[in-house]
Parts: C-alpha cells; structure tokens; sequence
C-alpha cells in the first residue's frame, strides 16, 4: 500500500504539477479576463460531466466489487449503453449554458468536444480504479490533465501567436483523446469475448438509474457547494474576478487532489469490498488507515500550501492576485474540510448509506447558496471564500455525525455481517 501510494502521488504530483504550470502561464501571459473564461469554461465542463454520467458508475463499481472484477465486460458495454441514452438526452439541454450568457457562442464546439472526451476519459478512469489498477489510473489521468500542459505552454512561452484560449483547448483535446488510447489499451485483458452473444441487460440498466439518480442529487448538490461561488461572482462582479478567484481555487485544490490520489484511490474499493464481502475486522482497519492517511495528509500539504503562495505570486507577478491573498487562507480551510469529509463518507458508502450521503450534501447546498447570495454582494471574493467554507464545514460535520451513528447502528445487530452479494438498494 506505501508503494502504491508513493507511487500515485507521485502520479498526481505530476499531473498537479501540469496544473500549476497551466495556472501560472495563464495569471502570466493571460488577462485575468481571460483566466475567468477558462475557469468557468472548465468548471462548467466540469459540473456536466455529472450531468452525462449521472453518477451510474456508484452502481457499477458496487456491482464489480461484488463478483469477480475480470468478468466486468457485460456491466462496461450496459454502462456504455446508459451513457450513450443520456447523451442523447442531455447534450441538446445544455445550451442553456450559452443561452444564458454564462459562456459565449463562439466557444461552443469548444465546449461540446472537451465535454465528451472528458466524460469517455473520466469514466474509463473510474474503472481502472474500481480494479484496482490505481497505478495506471494515474498515468490516464497524468495524460489527460497534466502532460498536454507542459507540450502546450512551452510552446506558448516562445511564439506568442499561440497564447491563445482555442490553443489551449486542442491541446487538452489531444491529452484526453492521447489518455482514451492508453486506456483501451490497459483493458486489453478484460474478457471482451464473452460479450458476444449477450444481449444488453435493460432491467440491470434500469436498476442501475433507480440506484444512480439520488447518488446524482448527491453529487450534483457537491458540485453545487464547490463551484457556485464562481457563478455568483460572475454574476456581480464579472469574468476578471472569477478570475483572481480561479487562480486560488486551484492551488488550494492541491490538497483533495493529493489526498484522493494518494489515500482514498488507494483504499476506497478495499474497504467497499471488505465490508460487502463480511470482512468487517479487515474493514474496520482499512477504515483506520484512511483515517490517518487522509488527516496527516491534510496537515501535511496545508503546511505546504502555505509556505508555496508567497513564491507562487513572484512568480505569476501581477499585484492584482498578491491583493487578494487573504482569500487564499479562507479556501486552504475549505480544501482541508472537504478532504477530511471523504473519511465518513467512505464509510456511508461502504454501508449503503444512501439517504445518508444524500440529506448531507443537499443541506450543504443549501448552506452554500444561502451563504453565497448574502455574501458575495456585499464581500466579493472574500464572500465567495467564507461561503463555500461554511458550506464545507457543515458536509464535514453532518457526514460525521451521521457515521458514527451507523456505526451505533451495526452495533445493536451484533453479529449480522453480510454473506456473500450484496445487491445495490436505494438506502445504504
């Protein structure tokens, strides 16, 4: 597990290290106009990849858990099959997104290809980390979020005529298209054969949509908690703010992408699969073990973070970010909070604790909207920051109240531990 994990933070590292290098030449050679249109270019990007997926992959990965992870050819295709009605749904739904200013007509094609592709390359990741090829999940990831950066600004550094947004955009195309490849080619060794003959599985499917739709209420009301701030501020104050915003957004976002790297990607279908297989005393310690992976994590890049800003701001150069660093330490705590939530998230989901997962992140939602309309207004970024740290507090706290009760829970049936599959139920 050490040696995984070095090796996937190593990974991620790496593909953190593509993301700081794309937001220091952006806050360099980009306007902070120009940043804000890539920022919510990206996180919208980033909110209807959800949309797309609908979270049916939390069905899925509890489905191959609970068998044998080399005969998931029959549950790939049926998914694929899902995503391919969903897209057909969906897509034409999501010029609203231009319709209502949020992002300018011209930037359309943009939008629609890096979306598919990101989906495809998103979803396959997931695989590859349901079995347990956390490894090569990474290098995927390195390919579609980080290598492309480092080709592109290196190229952009020199000729001038390619600091461009649409320069930007077909790199990352490539990298995405460049990590599908590499993928397919990692699940060579899945039993495609045996798909011959089987027919899809519409009831599977449509169990899978029952099950996926409320851990996609739970998912969407995240996203809503992670990225409104964004859109309020566009709202008030204009693409150049969400830009300032953006470029603390994502160096505080270094600690959930070290942590999910290198903990939970590592331990999450280990505990999942030890609980729904009644392994409980192998669960409990896999439990353990997140909890301190995660928590020395958090303090360990927090310390980081904090010590990287101030090189950070010489080297972008522009006093239009160095005067809003006090925004920065608002959002370290935000990023800290949300990692800590993965530990009794993990074991709600681990438990099928549906309604669980479900109530928390909806009243965090709430929190986070309700915080956002009274703040941002009046404060601005600092608005923004206070709002989603707020929000995250309460995800934290609920999501910790509500493990530990079922954790009482399991202790009144004493003895009861699951046999064998455990079929994917609404409540968990």
């Amino acid at each position: 597990m050490l040696i995984t994990g070095a090796i996937n933070v190593i990974l991620r590292g790496l593909t953190l290290s593509g993301k700081f290098v794309l937001l220091l030449f952006l806050a360099r050679y980009f306007s902070p106009e120009e940043l804000g249109v890539f920022g919510l270019m990206s996180v919208t990007i980033a909110i209807a990849l959800y949309v797309l997926g609908l979270d049916f992959y939390v069905y899925n990965t509890r489905e191959i858990l609970s068998r044998n992870p080399h005969q998931c050819a029959p549950f790939v295709r049926d998914q694929v099959v899902f995503h391919g009605i969903v897209y057909a749904l969906t897509l034409p739904l999501l010029l609203g997104v231009f319709v209502s200013g949020t992002i300018a007509w011209k930037y359309l094609g943009w939008f629609y290809l890096l979306l598919v592709l990101e989906h495809l390359s998103q979803e396959a990741n997931r695989l590859l980390i349901t079995l347990s090829r956390s490894t090569m999940a990474n290098v995927v990831l390195f390919l579609r979020s980080g290598a492309w950066v480092f080709v592109a600004a290196g190229v952009a550094i020199f000729a001038d005529d390619k600091r461009s947004l649409p320069f930007l955009w077909s790199a990352w195309a490539v990298g995405v298209v460049a990590s599908l490849g590499l993928t397919a080619y990692a699940l060579r060794d899945v039993a495609w054969k045996e798909l011959k003959g089987v027919r899809t599985n519409w009831g599977w499917i449509r169990n899978g949509t029952r099950v996926a739709l409320p851990f996609f209420a739970a998912t969407a009301s995240l996203m809503g908690i992670q990225y409104a701030d964004r859109y309020f501020l566009q709202h008030y104050y204009g693409e150049s703010t969400v830009g300032v915003y953006t470029f603390y957004a994502q160096v505080s976002n270094a600690i959930q992408i070290f942590v999910f790297a290198g903990v939970i990607s590592v331990l999450y279908p280990r505990i999942v699969a030890a609980y729904q297989q009644g392994r409980l005393s192998e669960y409990r310690l896999l439990v353990r073990k997140l909890s301190l992976g995660v928590g020395v994590s958090v303090l360990l890049l927090v310390g980081a973070c904090a010590i990287a800003i101030k090189p950070i701001l010489a080297l972008v150069g522009k006093a239009v970010y160095g005067s809003q660093v006090g925004v920065f330490w608002i959002m370290l705590a935000s990023g800290a909070l949300l990692s800590c939530s993965y530990i009794p998230h993990y074991v709600l989901f681990a438990k099928r604790r549906d309604r669980d997962i479900i109530a928390s992140t909806g009243i965090a939602l709430a929190v986070a909207l309700v915080a956002n309309s009274l703040l941002v207004p009046r404060y601005g970024l600092h608005g923004a920051a206070w709002a989603s740290a707020t929000a995250m507090a309460v995800l934290a706290g609920l999501k910790v109240a509500l493990a530990f009760r079922s954790r009482r829970d399991s202790r009144t049936v004493e003895g009861v531990e699951p046999k064998g599959v455990i079929q994917p139920v609404l409540t968990k």
